[in-house]
């Protein structure tokens, strides 16, 4: 019944940190959760994180991985675009990072445009074993739509290089995979037939970051109505059926996970504790970063790591409220059949000044139609297999 669930688990430690090496872009993305949304807080933020705060942060990641006993952690190069200060400088983070965290293994990931991704990055990310995933929206109408540079100009040649190094036999290994922001314009099928031909390891087609008091293209009007389902469906009916299935499109299997009783999946679905921290160029420790699009201070803490530690961030309101998801719930998801597997939507895109965070979220009826149509086919699957098992 509403209102009712499972009881407060204990604190789950923080595994992965979103670290924001660099604060600015050469990009001008108009969609931009950081830069073009309602905290504009990065104009307050240094260039790039100084080696103080990467020594800092580095001995407050081995502190945390000893307390939890965590034999290793995720560190995300994160921004603004964080290729954009040099590899020089990179090493030195690296290794400063490293120094200040002896008794934890480091995995080396990070999040580019492309646009500055080059054989000598490669070489550099073949040297510490780091992945990096790709942002892009698709070939170049669909991408340049929405990401130009500062002059309004196309970086798309740039980028189609860095697919190309990424998607070489040398470059698959250090490929962590594409993110791409679903525009109702783009031909879904021309989308991913353009992706699929790179053959990445995973494509992950994120919702725009809107919200009941912003809200995205496409959902101005009636929330019931079920674009962004109806666009990621037809990727859907291709993606499952092809055999086998090279590419891992987050979204679907999290979603097919989590209706076979999977309990961890991506931030964006289920009910499983985040278990992640960012922390920002001078070292501030905030929420997750994307929470920017819905009022200033959002992410704000009020911590940072020269005088707070991650279990101290581990108490924060706003921590607890993302450990804790079924207590943050509104009544309506609490008494949603699908909401194990939905988790209540994004924790952004939930998000009205007049009830805060206590809202269904803005997709809800894509949600629930993606959700019903996905696991519908797994169950017909089953259902045939244990049919013929039976024979």
């Amino acid at each position: 019944m509403p209102g009712t669930g499972p009881p407060l688990a204990a604190v789950e430690p923080f595994k992965s940190f979103i670290c924001k090496v660099a604060s600015r872009c050469n990009l001008d993305c108009d969609y931009c959760y950081v830069y073009r949304h309602a905290d504009q807080s990065w104009r307050r933020q240094p260039r790039r994180m100084s080696m103080a705060t990467a020594a800092r942060l580095g001995s407050r990641i081995n502190e945390h991985a000893l307390a939890h006993r965590l034999p290793q952690v995720d560190f995300i190069l994160h921004g603004g675009e964080p290729l954009m200060l040099g590899l020089n400088y990179l090493r030195e983070l690296c290794a400063t990072v490293t120094r200040n965290a002896p008794d934890v293994r480091i995995r080396w990931n990070g999040q580019t445009n492309g646009t500055t991704y080059t054989p000598e990055v490669q070489d550099f990310c073949r040297e510490w074993d780091m992945s990096f995933g790709l942002s892009m929206d698709g070939p170049r109408v669909a991408n340049d739509r929405h990401r130009l540079d500062h002059a309004g100009r196309s970086m798309f040649d740039r980028l189609e290089r860095a697919l190309e190094l990424l998607s070489s036999t040398d470059g698959r290994r250090l490929w962590g995979g594409i993110l791409a922001v679903i525009d109702l314009e783009n031909d879904p099928l021309e989308t991913y037939s353009y992706f699929r031909s790179f053959n990445p390891p995973s494509i992950d087609f994120l919702l725009p970051l809107g919200h009941h008091d912003r809200r995205p293209p496409g959902k101005e009007g009636d929330l019931s109505t079920t674009p962004y389902a109806d666009w990621l469906l037809e990727i859907f009916d291709v993606w499952y059926g092809e055999r086998p299935q090279p590419i891992r499109i987050r979204r679907f299997r999290d979603i097919i996970a989590l209706y076979l009783g999977a309990t961890r999946s991506s931030e964006e679905w289920g009910l499983q504790p985040v278990d992640f921290v960012v922390v920002e160029t001078n070292g501030e420790i905030q929420a997750v970063d994307t929470l920017k699009v819905t009022y200033p201070g959002a992410c704000d803490l009020g911590m940072n790591i020269f005088t707070h530690s991650f279990d101290a961030a581990l108490t924060s309101p706003m921590v607890r409220a993302r450990q804790q998801n079924w207590h943050a719930l509104s009544d309506v998801c609490r008494a949603c059949d699908l909401v194990r597997i939905c988790g209540g939507g994004y924790f952004p895109q939930r998000y009205s000044q007049a009830n805060g965070f206590r809202n269904p979220s803005v997709y809800c009826a894509d949600l629930m139609k993606l959700i019903r149509v996905v696991t519908g086919r797994a169950q017909e699957d089953l259902l045939r297999i244990s049919v013929q098992g039976a024979r």
